[in-house]
């Protein structure tokens, strides 16, 4: 069974290393998460996401149930937001069969949807989706609102569950089972018949398995220690996907040492990053967990604030930074070099070193343009952010612009004016451009090896007109040699760097 993002596969099943759904990103029981999503705001939820991705979550469940809302824009939003923020796969956590279909149309991927149970109404609604959207789905044993006590029983209802699938034209690597979890207090023979449950269905049906942890310890003390170690048997009975926490340290800590025990982690590898150098003699649970390296908004610095912003991306957040550092009288041009540009060389970076990637440089690139806008809007005569003009076109014979539009993009966002010419450019037309918008840089690209002549043709036409404009050139198969062999002034290999040879050469003409 596979699920997949944009960009990341992931395969889940019995025969591989069990894998972590992070839980956080839910309004249940959320107050602050809540009403950030009445608002309008999804900073917590980004954040949410960074934080457990970053705390070894392999999938993100995305729930949007705010009483009282319409979860269908807040569903199609946070899935925007996510597949541009995150490589992790998503699952799609509502019942909402509105909401469902719309996370499912914009997904860039193969998504789980959580869930489908044995009620009527719910097999109608959410199977074709999956069968339409080629979704992989998880199965409750449940029907009427009510889940069968013996283990026997969840299974035979699972059974039918999954027969229905079957008649609606989906196959066994497309289910997921969850043998639901209730709370200890119910009774005392509900863990055994969860953990019953999940021995059953990997003998009977071998599908991958799928269990929130919190229920079992409902209303009950010590809930952080129960909950570690029924994911421990939960696992070793056949658990391959826990829904849980990351970032609560005793959970995670036993799941990592679940499956180095259970044998998915050579060499004891995975335990020993984690927690090879912890104090032995600290009592089990109170060591600090390593956790992501967050950069904090409350330094006493405002330029700090604003870097550390968009660096992670916070476009919602960088608004209210730049209005009061504006309004604490410091200069915009500060703000722009040594906020704004300064974050963007440490994005740029860190991306050339692999510890990011481009959605995140895209991220963090529309934050700058946020706050431009913002700088714009309040001191609207501002000379600081108008660093120069920019030509760019993909050349003659060439249909291909992904790669131009991000190069524009972030030239944009970096406080330059973009003149694009689109995609199959002629020389003429770009010689053109560039006369009219009085250009002292252009950018050319070409992805396709047939039309790479077109970059030599375009830049004796531009020499051939008298202009005196750099030309700057890139595209999958342009290199350093054939740049400098087309004449042209710059190579740029990515976005990030045709950003850095632009602010170098900008600032080399103020001087």
């Amino acid at each position: 069974t596979i699920i997949t993002s944009r960009t990341k596969l992931l395969e889940l099943g019995h025969h591989t290393k069990p894998l972590i759904i992070g839980e956080r990103i839910n309004p249940t029981g959320r107050k602050v998460l809540a009403q950030e999503l009445r608002d309008g705001s999804f900073i917590r939820v980004k954040r949410d996401a960074l934080d457990q991705v970053e705390a070894g979550a392999d999938i993100l469940d995305v729930n949007m149930g705010v009483a009282g809302m319409d979860q269908t824009p807040l569903m199609e939003r946070a899935i925007f937001e996510l597949s541009m923020l995150v490589e992790t796969p998503l699952s799609i956590d509502t019942l909402d069969p509105a909401a469902m279909e719309i996370a499912l149309k914009n997904y860039p991927g193969r998504a789980l949807i959580n869930s489908v149970n044995g009620e009527e109404e719910s097999i109608t609604h959410v199977m074709p989706l999956a069968k339409r959207y080629g979704a992989a789905l998880l199965c409750l044993p449940l029907c009427s609102g009510d889940l069968p006590e013996k283990a026997e029983d969840r299974v035979a209802l699972a059974e039918s569950i999954i027969n229905r699938a079957y008649g609606y034209g989906l196959h066994p690597h497309d289910l997921l089972l969850d043998p639901l979890v209730l709370t200890l207090a119910s009774g005392e023979d509900s863990a055994r018949q969860t953990l019953r449950t999940l021995q059953l269905y990997k003998e009977k049906f071998g599908f991958p398995t799928v269990m929130g942890l919190s229920n079992i310890s409902f209303g009950m003390p010590q809930r952080p220690y129960l909950n570690g170690q029924f994911l421990t048997m939960a696992l070793a009975c056949g658990l391959t996907t826990p829904i849980m926490n990351p970032l609560n340290y005793p959970a995670k800590k036993a799941f990592v040492s679940s499956t180095t025990l259970l044998g998915w982690d050579p060499g004891s590898a995975e335990f020993i990053k984690e927690y090879g150098y912890e104090d032995e003699t600290t009592a089990p649970g109170n060591s600090a967990p390593k956790g992501p390296d967050k950069k904090s908004f409350d330094s006493n610095d405002p330029l700090a604030n604003i870097r550390a912003c968009v660096e992670q991306g916070e476009k919602e957040a960088i608004i209210d930074l730049v209005k009061k550092a504006l309004a604490d009288g410091i200069d915009p041009l500060d703000i722009t070099k040594k906020g704004l540009s300064e974050a963007m060389n440490v994005v740029g970076d860190k991306f050339g070193s692999g510890k990011l990637f481009l959605p995140q440089v895209m991220l963090a690139a529309e934050t700058m343009q946020a706050a431009f806008n913002t700088i714009k809007e309040i001191i609207p005569a501002s000379d600081s952010l108008d660093k120069g003009t920019v030509v760019v076109a993909t050349v003659k014979g060439d249909i291909h612009d992904l790669g131009k539009n991000i190069v524009a993009a972030l030239l944009e966002n970096n406080g330059y004016k973009i003149v694009d010419l689109g995609k199959d450019v002629e020389p003429e037309v770009i010689v053109q451009a560039i006369k009219d918008n009085k250009a002292a840089l252009v950018g050319i690209c070409s992805l396709m090896t047939t039309t790479m002549p077109q970059i030599d043709n375009t830049i004796a036409a531009i020499r051939a007109a008298g202009l005196k404009t750099k030309v700057m050139v890139g595209g999958a198969v342009v290199s350093q040699d054939y740049a400098d062999q087309a004449g042209a002034d710059i190579y740029a290999k990515d976005g990030i760097a045709a950003v850095n040879h632009a602010n170098d050469f900008f600032e080399a003409l103020e001087k």
